[in-house]
């Protein structure tokens, strides 16, 4: 990142998945800003230091405010050191603030969403432009554009009574977002072009770069090309956050299968969010199982009380934590449990659940959790910190292997595998 020399860089919730101690110690290591205005560290004077609400190019007279998702404190790792506010204050404060210092030419970069970034256009003044992420949106010069989920740039008019333009170049570097701007004398736009360029390898790449690439790759490729099993099948990941899915149950077995290895285990719970990829058919190696899980997760075991897990799988499908009221905005997948619910027509808070089931045994008779009793719960270390809000108040507890280890195993041990459907998690008001 150095090398390539920014000039600013925003903060994303996965910069703080493994806490804000780690995040503050690699913002020491830039030689560029990082810039976050709805972020409140005053509990943090490590992170303070290095992170600026906005930035200012001499060059250009120009303003240049970061924003996140006000989301991150319940989907990453936060911590209670930090907390999240509201974007649309925070930027009308620090575009008032730019402009008391002559700076009417003023952008934004977030970490919120593409649909969020449209709202805090059209809630904010003074804001030019906002570079957005975090929804992965492409946007096309041409909205209708098969894949595409708006026009870039998409126009939102703002409280001032001028445009707001606002784009967003899909994600993983697959899309460069190119912006040419010309300002009028009052800070607005007078003239915006620009569009995502595709990054094919037509495109040649800086030779210096792909050496130093090749040299850091050398160890992790001899490793990555380790071969652990195959599958008989491809599955995707696709639809994970809608329903169960064949990778789900996969993984989510995975962890029962090596949990119960050691100690007698209830059920599995993985927020879909955490299943980042697919697996092709056939040989499946090292760098396969991390490209699917790349965030270093570990295991961990939970004694959850029957009635506290009642709580927090139906919090998930209400899409609310019934705890601390707050939004969840991710899914589950699930081994040793069966979760039937139903939407009601033109509902929008969610799913209501029907019955929940935990496998008893290794016959599979399902009985019908007893809020009484307590279970042992295989899941994942972000998932009992907080993450994703499904657990409040967060559960502590010694982290085993890692989610990546534990894949690689079950590879080694049952392949070929086959990933199924059955019929873990049911929409009973589908038709």
């Amino acid at each position: 990142m150095n090398w390539l020399r920014y000039d600013a860089m925003c903060i994303g919730n996965h910069e703080v998945d493994d806490g804000p101690g780690l995040l503050a110690r690699f913002f020491g290591k830039l030689n560029f800003p990082a810039i976050c205005a709805n972020i409140d560290m005053t509990r943090n004077p490590d992170l303070a230091r290095v992170v600026r609400p906005y930035i200012i190019i001499d060059k250009y007279q120009l303003g240049i405010i970061g924003f996140i998702t006000n989301t991150t404190g319940s989907i990453s790792s936060a911590g209670p050191t930090v907390s999240f506010t509201d974007a649309v204050p925070a930027v009308n404060k620090y575009v008032r603030e730019l402009r008391m210092k002559g700076i009417t030419r003023i952008i934004a970069v977030s970490h919120n969403g593409y649909h969020e970034d449209m709202d805090v256009a059209a809630r904010t003044h003074g804001l030019d432009l906002i570079v957005g992420g975090h929804s992965h949106t492409y946007l096309a010069l041409n909205a209708s554009e098969p894949g595409a989920g708006g026009a870039y740039p998409t126009p939102v008019r703002n409280l001032d009574g001028h445009t707001t333009y606002v784009v967003q170049a899909k994600a993983w570097g697959e899309y460069v977002g190119y912006v040419d701007v010309e300002f009028a004398s009052d800070g607005s736009v007078a003239k915006l072009a620009g569009e995502p360029i595709h990054m094919t390898t037509n495109i040649t790449e800086d030779a210096d770069m792909a050496a130093s690439v090749a040299q850091w790759r050398k160890p992790f490729e001899a490793y990555g090309d380790t071969l652990v099993g195959n599958m008989t099948a491809g599955v995707s990941n696709s639809n994970c956050l809608l329903a169960e899915c064949e990778i789900g149950n996969m993984v989510t077995d995975a962890m029962l299968w090596a949990r119960n290895k050691d100690t007698p285990t209830d059920m599995a719970i993985i927020n879909s969010g955490g299943i980042r990829a697919g697996f092709a058919s056939g040989p499946i190696k090292v760098k396969d199982v991390l490209l699917v899980f790349p965030f270093g997760n570990a295991l961990v075991s939970l004694d959850i009380g029957g009635k506290q897990l009642k709580q927090i799988i139906t919090g998930v499908f209400q899409k609310t934590n019934l705890v601390n009221g707050r939004p969840i905005t991710g899914s589950i997948q699930v081994a040793g449990a069966r979760i039937k619910y139903h939407t009601e027509m033109g509902s929008t808070n969610g799913a209501l659940i029907d019955s929940i089931e935990i496998a008893q045994g290794t016959n599979g008779t399902w009985m019908t959790l007893d809020e009484g009793k307590t279970y042992r719960v295989a899941t994942l270390d972000f998932i009992a910190r907080g993450g994703d809000n499904i657990i409040d108040p967060p559960i502590e507890a010694p982290a085993l292997l890692g989610l990546d280890v534990v894949v690689e195993d079950y590879f080694r041990q049952f392949s070929p595998i086959t990933a199924k459907l059955t019929g873990r998690i049911i929409n009973t008001s589908a038709k």
